[in-house]
């Protein structure tokens, strides 16, 4: 009889062990279930609670943009939404539910639907720079910090040897190539860079034909190419490199005809002989005079 018992035992035992290990591995799918529709990597839980932990809580911008902070957040009831900016110990409320309470109206919060409670802060300066609170009134309360870096970009433009430009002569019926180097570009802008001759737009498409623009961007760098084919007088003039209406720097560039230098160097060749005559009358004025004091001078009086 004991050994039937130990038969009939065993089996039941490993269709427990069987079911509890099928209940264990359909939580687990349920839970991974629930993180993939939230679509944020958070578990379903009672009360309020912040979307998208992955979410970028170092963002960059460019001085003068506009920055948004985002803070999104699911499960509110009556619980409000605050954001704080945090200067060493103190504490400045800049927004409380939907109403703005800082003195500086480039501060205010836009609620994007469904849920993103996000701070967007105009024309940012660099004294914007710092750590931002997104709260919610619970108890404790639910905090999320963000940081914000203000960064200015460094832009210069370059000749086709990589030498920094501010003015330059090009021969007529030459090509003017120009490279546009853009440093520190903060990787949350939407960067657009723009090339300008005076007040015209230059692009593929000009009017004017065989103009071309190229440009890339990587990392933190951004580079972009001006070649203006068959140059004419017509493209003198100041060019500009304009990065998203935001950080921009010049170069004035001179075509010329083949005529032009040479009539150029015989100018400045006659101009330096007449400047030599010149020179050479005066010293010789100034010689007489001086020998003239001389013989005065050493001359004996009249008794």
């Amino acid at each position: 009889m004991n050994a039937f018992r130990r038969l009939c035992v065993q089996p039941l035992q490993l269709l427990l062990l069987l079911r509890l290990a099928v209940c264990v591995e359909e939580e687990g799918t349920a839970e991974v279930g629930d993180d993939d529709a939230d679509g944020g990597g958070v578990k379903h839980q009672e009360g309020p609670y912040f979307l998208h932990e992955r979410l970028n809580l170092n963002v960059s911008v460019q001085l003068g943009s506009t920055a948004y902070l985002h803070c999104r957040i699911a499960g509110l009831k009556d619980q409000s939404v605050s954001w704080y900016r945090k200067k060493g110990d103190e504490i400045h409320l800049i927004t409380f539910g939907f109403q703005t309470y800082h003195n500086d109206d480039r501060f205010a919060l836009t609620f994007e639907q469904p849920s993103d409670w996000r701070l967007r802060i105009r024309y940012v300066q660099r004294r914007d720079e710092g750590s931002y609170q997104c709260q919610v009134s619970t108890h404790p309360p639910l905090i999320r910090s963000i940081h914000l870096q203000v960064v200015e970009a460094a832009i210069k433009i370059l000749d086709e040897r990589g030498e920094v430009l501010t003015e330059k002569v090009y021969r007529a019926g030459s090509t003017i190539e120009l490279q546009c180097h853009v440093a520190d570009v903060p990787t949350a802008t939407s960067l657009q860079v723009a090339w300008y001759h005076g007040t015209h737009r230059l692009n593929y498409d000009d009017s004017r034909g065989g103009v071309s623009v190229k440009t890339e961007l990587r990392g933190s760098v951004a580079r972009s190419w001006l070649r203006v084919s068959n140059a004419v007088r017509q493209d003198s003039g100041t060019y500009y490199c304009n990065v998203t209406h935001l950080a921009a720097t010049s170069v004035t560039i001179h075509v010329v005809s083949d005529e032009y230098p040479a009539a150029i160097q015989r100018g400045c060749r006659a101009t330096s002989w007449r400047g030599f005559t010149l020179l050479a009358c005066l010293a010789t004025s100034l010689l007489h005079v001086i020998c003239c004091c001389c013989c005065c001078c050493c001359s004996p009086p009249h008794r």
